[in-house]
């Protein structure tokens, strides 16, 4: 009974409640009406348009605010959608699927034009010692500072990528045999500088491979499988250099 009376008494209030807030609208229509006829100067006779479309906007602002909304929602999610998709998580640059679509596209273009270009492959000297040693969180801030080294040691118009692992490719347009030898060892240069990472003093150093493109080998999937053929020869050499892939002698 006295859950009753609990209910019945919170009716009376929302039923109070909403009878107030219509005497409410209804002043404050009557008011409106009246303070847009003294300030806008509009005849009373007319009031009823020029708060007909007033309404009308009141009413579809909000639908007008959430589709502008759920649409800046969409346009979020695709952009993170598109991270996902093409960038690499850890060091924030793309990667290998981002490179074969973006190359591809490029070869065509370039092979058009009669220009000249390389791919670079490369593979971090001895990086799973530095994961056995120093754990693989050291070995995954190692992998970060790396990659803006080489975002450093490259030109604006160049792309490089993580490929895999401890693995990273480029893509260099536009550039002859000498510009991309000078690219080259600048990057083993940076490379074999010292990275403090945690106040650990870690020495690396890398392998490369280099194909170019021609009328030849101009298919992304060619190009990188003969830059990653080179750069395991680098490594058969001593590693910390660099190998060019040679079209007549496959190794």
């Amino acid at each position: 009974m006295e859950m009753k009376k609990k209910h019945l008494k919170w009716s009376y209030k929302i039923i109070f409640s909403i009878i107030g807030l219509l005497f409410i609208k209804v002043f404050e229509f009557a008011f409106l009406n009246r303070v847009i006829h003294w300030f806008w100067k509009i005849p009373l006779d007319s009031m009823g348009e020029f708060i007909g479309i007033i309404v009308t906007i009141l009413i579809l602002l909000p639908f007008i605010i959430i589709v502008l909304n759920q649409r800046i929602r969409l346009e979020g999610a695709e952009e993170k959608y598109r991270k996902l998709a093409y960038y690499d998580p850890l060091t924030g640059l793309s990667n290998r699927r981002y490179f074969e679509e973006k190359v591809s596209h490029s070869l065509m273009q370039d092979s058009k034009e009669g220009k000249i270009g390389a791919v670079i492959f490369i593979d971090i000297d001895g990086f799973k010692l530095v994961n056995d040693t120093y754990g693989h969180e050291i070995g995954d801030s190692l992998l970060k500072e790396i990659g803006k080294r080489l975002l450093a040691s490259v030109r604006k118009e160049d792309l490089i990528s993580r490929f895999a692992g401890d693995e990273f490719i480029f893509y260099l347009p536009n550039v002859d045999k000498a510009s991309v030898l000078i690219i080259v060892k600048r990057i083993i240069e940076d490379i074999n500088k010292p990275f403090v990472i945690n106040n650990n003093t870690i020495l690396t150093s890398t392998s490369v491979g280099i194909s170019f493109f021609s009328e030849k080998r101009k298919d992304i999937k060619s190009l990188l499988r003969n830059a990653d053929k080179a750069m395991y020869k680098a490594k058969l050499h001593g590693k910390n250099t660099y190998e060019i892939f040679n079209e007549d002698n496959e190794y």
